[in-house]
């Protein structure tokens, strides 16, 4: 993606008195991310700023997040788990309060969140406003083979109904399912214009239905984007952000923006997430953990980062700085233009985040999809 070390010179100009200014002794600030879900340069310079070393550890879903907290076996500093999760966290005790006068580059006015990223806030429970710091956001939505002649054109008219029915789409349209029970539970009860979380039993059999009569050539998850690509597959429910994780490696490698032979489509109702910084209650190093949320907020740091990350920036101030570029950097033209097509800034955005589920109910969904997927 972007080749953020031409930032570095400047960003290491504007750090260089709190670096000599920093603490002697190395501390350990230890992290729980998603994979790939980072810019390490950026990670480097807050290294050298306070002289710490930054220790990140994996997690795939938020389900191994919650576990790994709430066994204690590591004392992490800071976790970056998605809205529901925040919530369940927070019921459960395991988050302590952020400290915003800790955080200097929080300012809701000259600083501000994005619109759709506010929507999406908005609709979390209101006790943990204090708890979390949004680190990016974004959506689910459909990508598609452009190579099928009609697709964009029935995906833009029928939105939902096209990848449901195909009566609404060319014919032979080969379709994906992303392989995760909520997720093709919520897809099915935003195409009867259902809420996606209210999971009753009679839901859960309409859904049954359609996932059925739907009849998906494959269910999978990071492979659907790969099969698109590769003319494998022509429609498939996927994340936002993982499309443009894949267009961005091929602008990178030179492919010109018209030329890349996938795109998505983002239904004007569909699922929304933001995954934030939350602060564990047994955290060590909180201090410090205050400090690297608010060196993310820093709009330059957070344009650094995004730069690497295919989500939305939560900063109104890096979303501009984006789609605001004027030159002849083709690579940045392309990302402004990406920007704008995908991560509109519009307040009329309906983006509806998921919401934690008890395993009883996880089990009801996924038996429900494997008989889907066997037939039974």
């Amino acid at each position: 993606m972007l080749n953020a070390k031409r930032y570095l010179l400047l960003l290491i100009l504007l750090f260089i008195p709190i670096v000599l200014s920093g603490c002697n002794q190395k501390n350990q600030l230890l992290i729980l991310n998603w994979g790939e879900y980072i810019n390490e340069d950026a990670v480097a310079l807050f290294e050298d700023m306070y002289n710490v070393q930054v220790t990140i550890s994996y997690a795939d879903s938020n389900e191994l997040f919650y576990s790994k907290l709430k066994s204690g076996t590591t004392a992490y500093d800071l976790i970056l788990p998605s809205d529901y999760m925040i919530e369940k966290m927070y019921l459960k005790g395991l988050l302590q309060e952020i400290d915003y006068a800790k955080l200097s580059n929080y300012d809701p006015i000259n600083n501000n969140y994005l619109q759709g990223l506010t929507s999406i806030m908005d609709s979390m429970m209101p006790e943990t406003a204090n708890y979390y710091v949004p680190y990016f956001w974004g959506t689910f939505g459909l990508m598609y083979n452009k190579r099928v002649e009609g697709l964009k054109e029935a995906l833009e008219t029928y939105q939902w109904n096209a990848y449901f029915e195909p009566s609404l789409r060319p014919s032979g349209t080969r379709t994906g399912m992303y392989d995760t029970p909520q997720y093709a539970f919520a897809a099915a009860m935003l195409y009867q214009d259902l809420d996606p979380n209210d999971i009753s039993q009679q839901n859960i059999e309409l859904a049954s239905q359609i996932l059925k009569d739907a009849n998906f050539s494959v269910w999978a998850d990071d492979q659907l984007k790969k099969s698109i690509a590769a003319n494998n597959l022509d429609l498939a429910f996927v994340w936002t952000g993982d499309f443009l994780d894949m267009l961005y490696v091929d602008l990178g490698d030179g492919v010109a923006y018209d030329d890349v032979n996938y795109d998505i489509f983002v239904p004007d109702r569909t699922i929304a997430f933001v995954d934030a910084f939350v602060i564990p209650h047994n955290a060590r190093h909180v201090d410090l953990a205050h400090e690297f949320i608010n060196f993310f907020l820093d709009p330059e740091i957070a344009y650094m980062n995004a730069s690497v990350v295919g989500y939305a920036t939560p900063l109104q101030n890096s979303y501009d700085m984006i789609v605001n570029y004027v030159g002849d950097d083709q690579w940045l033209n392309d990302w402004a233009r990406a920007y704008l097509e995908y991560y509109e800034d519009t307040p009329d955005f309906e983006g509806t985040p998921l919401e934690s589920l008890d395993q009883a109910v996880v089990s009801q969904l996924t038996l429900m999809v494997n008989n889907v997927k066997t037939g039974s």
